[in-house]
């Protein structure tokens, strides 16, 4: 039976609203589900698995629930239901197989009886099949039991890979520990799951097929000792089973695994001549518990269809291939309550009239960085992660897509020793970089470095002339930093500070801003008053020397350099791209074809925030291009997961979605109480963190629903004062160990912990409780 949602539920799971609960056990639900906004059918569903909320899931829980994904997903058969999306990583683990839109084997005998002989040799043909498929990539199922089989229109389908495990998988479950369902286990089950082979499947088919027969498993008994006892004496009770069937399901029920028959073979031995043309043989009974289910899962699905507000984005997800992280469109929560629960009542109604009394089918190279809403005074480098000397800049890595990483929630990559603090390190805006345990900021005109640690100055560099560009990091690398000081490129020790060498900048130029990719430090100078420039590629090791130097036509004032896969892109008032091995050009976008500020390069896919939502040109082939959010204006830097999950944000609301299919995830509410979320996202772990104008808040990339982050506002010490928030654009963050250091207008630089972020040993954490200071 298609039962009510339980009160307080979540409506929307993944990318699935949540239309009636198909069953649950002691783990978990099955829910059956549809994709969230459009139109619907039957053939739209899916049966979505998910874990009970209430439960304390432990690392060895959620690998459990991975294998069962991955088996799931490794399994490619006609004959089981197929995988359609799941997500073990996420606050609550989902998984979505195809929906099959009939009762299972237990509960069509238990409604209508044992089946005849010639569709049980039907039912257990495509059950061996099944087995067949799943044995062919190396998956055991290890709990086929009646309630485990589907009766779908073209014949059984199997289910629940809740314990299969690949064949050399690492065991999971104790020695001696029994696994799988009473009564339909293997001798081999009765002796742990050590033990297990791809004919004890068969040893399950065969119990399974006793019972379609029959109408009670071949082990039945009142005592649970006693059913053990049997299974391993191999005293299997099959007297009721037809004379026709009985050398068959003897021959899957031997003591002796190696005597079984195959599951190709023992297809063949149950149908010789093959399947028969036309439709799967069903009794009439079993066809109208077909359409029965069919019926009340269409009306369901149609009854639930969403209705949405009008001030809803724009843009809208088409129904696809679900992906890995959870979602749900904008809308008045009231509103949608109250259409939910309208639609439930309408579907539940229907359920009673066309399906009395129906059973429960269910038993159950690490890159860091940061981001920013404005330029960046200075790139990432490739290697940024958790070795010595590894740096972390503003604009996370060289294609700026602000993903730190796990390695920013894990507190055994803090610097050794590390505690609160704060400093003034100048009067003015500063951006910094993070090697090792140094912090190097750079403001308008000198570097100056600072233990990580406690904020302690280690050396300050000379002041650059009055008039030049302002002081950037251009890169630290090992132990040496690369930074922009008036005219030249200079080489420091990072340790003291002293100079190494210098490399004049061309005559009358300054630097616009630089990308770094392993030794190579790519830069844009343009000549003051004047749209002419260069791009250069500078070698910082070895003899230092430049590996080639472009002309560059940019009538912009500001340019941002992005790199990824090989090509170096300059965005401004034209986007131009060249190979970064010799500088040669590739197609562009000219001044005037484009609308790109804050761009962020992930792989081939160029993103470009607008005032009519985010603009995704493929560098590749730039007339290739989609807009996302239609109607939206994005006002700070988007940020880009490793998973390609786009967070970006409106000034009242933060949108998250898929860059590969631009399926809406979650958006925050706009909820016109001055509880709005806004600000510059950034990615530390599996958390978005966007920093507001009172403070940091963080959502989980796979949040369900409208969410908000969490308390937002609570740093202590914040600058933003009530009535007077910081504008989120002008603070400078990198996330590493579990701190964000942070940089301020003022010239005020310190880290705040994230205390419920933190993972230890790279483990990520789901948590949802408030950064704190």
């Amino acid at each position: 039976m298609i039962q009510p949602l339980p009160a307080g539920r979540a409506r929307l799971v993944g990318p699935y609203q949540l239309l009636g609960l198909l069953g649950a056990g002691g783990m978990g639900e099955v829910y059956l589900a549809g994709p969230a906004g459009g139109a619907r059918a039957a053939g739209g569903l899916v049966a979505l698995k998910t874990i009970r909320p209430d439960l304390d899931l432990d690392d060895g829980f959620r690998v459990r629930f991975r294998r069962e994904i991955a088996a799931a997903g490794a399994v490619r058969s006609p004959h089981t239901a197929g995988l359609v999306g799941g997500d073990a990583n996420g606050r609550l683990p989902w998984l979505a197989t195809e929906y099959v839109p009939g009762p299972s084997l237990a509960e069509a005998v238990a409604r209508s009886g044992p089946l005849p002989e010639p569709v049980v040799r039907a039912l257990g043909a495509g059950l061996a099949l099944a087995l067949a498929d799943m044995h062919a990539v190396r998956v055991l199922h290890r709990d086929l039991k009646p309630g485990n089989v589907l009766l779908g229109p073209d014949g059984p389908k199997v289910i629940d890979f809740g314990i299969a495990q690949a064949f050399d998988a690492t065991q999971l479950t104790r020695t001696g520990v029994v696994v799988g369902s009473p009564g339909y286990i293997s001798p081999e089950h009765v002796n742990g799951s050590r033990s297990l082979v791809p004919a004890s499947d068969v040893f399950c088919l065969g119990a399974v097929l006793a019972f379609a027969a029959t109408g009670r498993g071949p082990f039945d008994d009142s005592d649970m000792a006693a059913v053990i006892y049997r299974i391993s004496r191999g005293e299997a009770e099959l007297s009721g089973v037809p004379d026709g069937l009985r050398d068959v399901i003897e021959s899957c029920l031997r003591s002796d695994p190696a005597a079984r028959p195959t599951p190709r073979r023992l297809a063949d031995l149950l149908l010789p001549d093959g399947p028969a043309p036309g439709a799967f043989p069903w009794t009439d009974a079993v066809r109208g518990q077909l359409a029965a289910h069919a019926a009340a899962a269409d009306a369901c699905a149609r009854a639930s269809a969403p209705a949405y507000p009008p001030h809803r984005p724009a843009y809208a997800p088409t129904p696809a291939v679900p992906v890995r992280v959870p979602g749900e469109r904008p809308g008045s929560r009231s509103l949608w309550t109250g259409l939910a629960a309208a639609a439930a009542v309408v579907c539940l109604a229907l359920v009673a009239v066309l399906l009395p009394g129906l059973l429960d089918r269910g038993d159950e190279k690490n890159d860091a960085g940061a981001s920013g809403g404005r330029r960046s005074a200075a790139s990432a480098t490739d290697a940024a992660g958790v070795r010595s000397g590894a740096a972390v800049f503003p604009g996370a890595d060289p294609g700026r897509t602000g993903d730190f990483g796990a390695a920013a929630a894990d507190v055994s990559t803090r610097p050794k020793d590390w505690k609160a603090w704060h400093t003034q390190v100048a009067d003015g805006p500063v951006e910094c970089a993070l090697a090792g345990a140094s912090l190097v900021c750079a403001d308008a005109r000198r570097i100056t470095a600072l233990d990580a640690a406690d904020g302690k100055r280690r050396w300050r560099g000379p002041q650059t002339t009055a008039g030049s560009a302002p002081a950037s990091v251009g890169a630290v690398l090992d132990t040496t930093v690369y930074a922009f000081e008036g005219n030249a490129l200079v080489a420091r020790d990072l340790s003291d500070g002293k100079e190494q060498w210098r490399e004049r900048l061309p005559a009358g130029t300054r630097v616009a801003d630089s990308a770094q990719s392993g030794d190579v430090l790519y830069y844009a100078v343009k000549a003051t008053g004047s749209g002419t420039g260069r791009l250069i590629a500078q070698r910082l090791t070895g003899q230092h020397a430049q590996a080639w130097d472009t002309a560059w036509q940019e009538p912009a004032d500001e340019a941002e350099l992005l790199f990824a896969d090989g090509r170096l892109v300059a965005v401004g008032a034209a986007v131009t791209v060249l190979n970064s091995a010799d500088g040669a050009r590739q197609p562009g976008v000219p001044a005037g074809g484009l609308t790109c500020r804050t761009p962020v390069l992930k792989g081939t896919q160029l993103l470009c925030s607008g005032s009519d939502g985010l603009t995704v040109v493929n560098v590749t082939d730039p007339d290739r291009r989609r807009t996302e959010a239609p109607g939206v204006d994005i006002a700070y830097r988007p940020t880009v997961s490793r998973d390609g999950i786009v967070v970006a944000s409106s000034t009242s609301q933060v949108y998250a979605f898929g860059l590969a299919d631009g399926q809406l995830r979650w958006v925050t509410c706009d909820c016109g109480d001055g509880l709005e979320t806004e600000g510059v996202p950034f990615v530390v772990g599996d958390h978005a963190v966007v920093v507001e104008g009172y403070g940091p808040g963080a959502i989980p990339l796979n949040a369900e629903g409208t969410p908000r982050p969490t308390s937002p506002g609570l740093i202590k010490d914040w600058p933003g004062e009530p009535g007077d928030p910081l504008d989120p654009a002008s603070v400078s963050v990198i996330a590493a160990g579990d701190a964000l250091f942070m940089s301020f207008e003022d010239g005020t630089v310190g880290p705040l912990r994230l205390r419920s972020l933190t993972t230890r040993a790279g483990a990520q954490s789901s948590s949802r409780s408030s950064p704190s200071s």
